[in-house]
């Protein structure tokens, strides 16, 4: 015979008990008088607030629940790099209906960052717009016969830098972490050196040193004179990164070595090798070693007079920031490395390393072995009167042969920076005042240079700069 579960029993027993009570005492209490309803009692001052309280509390907590989003404060961030406004006056000549005197945007760069997972530590996107050397490239036709534009030469080739930087780490072994710390790949700033790893927001001086970029017009057979990039600031880069002792930083890795740009034109050249150690004396005091060594390719390329052949760089820099008198630091950089044969000008291609011009194009101009150094000291001021300022001062050379002589660039910059306060957390505000005294010696023995050209005379540059991360 089926038996009943004991819980069940006791479940409907219990039922049956409440349902005998409610109708017993329904039974004993006599029937309400039917009436007008009696209206609801207006609530209490003590009930508003509280409802209030309790609203505002809600209002409250929803904010700062928003405010710990994590694909706001971690995985995605966006920030303002650098907007920087910038006037020059450049002592050079300048050709009749041009002035001496400029107004542009020297930097406007939108980042955007984040980390992923412990695998992936970092994301990096850089985008910039400058009105900096901006040209229009249609065409004047009121001229040609018709209007027809076809019968007219082309415009100026203009290029807009919009795509900057994209970079991503990667950190295959995370117990490995920070002796193998990170893969670095992608498109970002040189791991060489002090300049070139520095973003143009955080530099001291509003020029770039002549160590990245030095010279105008047009080159000659003595490989001087030109527009020279001695080491460019970015590049197509795949590289490893990390710690050893906690003391010494290391990098190395693989580029194009064409520059970033020059890879949209199809210019792949032979790949450069590179690597960098820097010894941490203090936690903010450094010394550091860097080569690069491979190949230069001048074959269709637009890679600023490198030529064709053996390529390489070497590099010692140092910073040193005091602790004895806070706020000051002094630091610089001495490089040299060997370019090959023919080289070219920005945009003019030239086949091989014949230096026969007419038959194999390019400067036909031998190969070079060039040398650059800087020295840079400055001193935030952080009491009295002159709270904020910061004084600047820096010298540097460029030879871009060592076996010609006559051929030098120098320049001293004395500059005075102010940093603005009382902002909003993470923006930075400063107004940079820089006067350059700039010298160019000529191209070669017995040779000037014209009242023209810009490293010849003197610059005086005003820049202000807003920066938020």
């Amino acid at each position: 015979m089926y038996k009943m579960p004991s819980r069940f029993v006791t479940s409907v027993a219990v039922m049956i008990t409440a349902l005998l009570f409610t109708t017993n005492v329904m039974a004993q209490t006599p029937p309400a008088v039917e009436g007008p309803p009696t209206p609801a009692a207006a609530p209490s001052v003590e009930d508003s607030m509280a409802n209030f309280d309790k609203r505002l509390s809600l209002m409250e907590e929803w904010k700062a629940t928003i405010e710990r989003l994590p694909a706001l404060s971690n995985k995605v961030n966006f920030g303002l790099n650098a907007l920087q406004f910038l006037y020059t006056h450049q002592d050079a000549k300048t050709a009749e209906g041009r002035s001496q005197d400029n107004f542009g945007i020297r930097r406007s760069e939108l980042l955007a960052y984040g980390k992923i997972n412990e695998y992936i530590p970092k994301w990096h996107v850089l985008f910039e717009f400058q009105s900096i050397n901006l040209a229009n490239n249609t065409p004047d036709c009121a001229g040609a016969p018709g209007g027809n534009c076809a019968a007219k030469a082309g415009g100026t080739p203009t290029a807009g830098t919009w795509f900057r930087e994209s970079y991503i780490d990667v950190r295959p072994f995370p117990n490995l972490a920070p002796n193998l710390n990170f893969i670095r790949m992608g498109v970002f700033r040189m791991p060489w050196g002090i300049f070139t790893e520095t973003s143009g927001g955080l530099r001291d001086v509003i020029s770039s040193p002549y160590l990245t970029s030095v010279g105008s017009g047009a080159q000659n057979n003595r490989g001087t004179g030109g527009p020279i990039e001695f080491v460019h600031e970015r590049d197509y880069f795949v590289d490893m990164r990390g710690t050893l002792f906690n003391k010494l930083d290391y990098v190395g890795g693989i580029m194009n070595n064409n520059n970033y740009t020059a890879n949209i034109t199809g210019a792949n050249g032979p790949k450069v090798g590179y690597g960098r150690l820097r010894y941490f004396l203090t936690d903010i005091s450094f010394v550091s070693f860097t080569f690069l060594a491979g190949e230069s390719n001048n074959t269709g390329t637009f890679i600023n007079g490198s030529g064709k052949g053996e390529f390489d760089r070497f590099a010692v820099d140092f910073r040193y920031t005091s602790r004895l008198l806070p706020g000051f630091m002094i630091q610089g950089e001495a490089w040299t490395g060997h370019d090959g044969s023919n080289a070219t000008t920005v945009g003019t291609p030239a086949q091989g390393a014949c230096l026969d011009i007419a038959q194999c194009g390019g400067s036909g101009a031998p190969g070079a072995q060039r040398r650059t150094w800087y020295l840079l000291a400055k001193y935030l001021i952080s009491d009295g009167p002159l709270r904020n300022f910061e004084p600047v001062v820096m010298y540097e050379q460029f030879d871009p042969n060592t076996k010609v002589s006559n051929d030098m660039y120098t320049r001293t910059i004395i500059g005075l920076n102010y940093y603005f306060e009382n902002l909003p957390p993470k923006i930075q505000t400063k107004l940079m005042i820089n006067y350059e005294f700039r010298d160019h010696q000529g191209t070669g023995p017995g040779t000037t240079v014209a009242n023209t050209d810009a490293f010849a005379n003197n610059a005086f540059l005003v820049q202000f700069q807003v920066r938020y991360q």
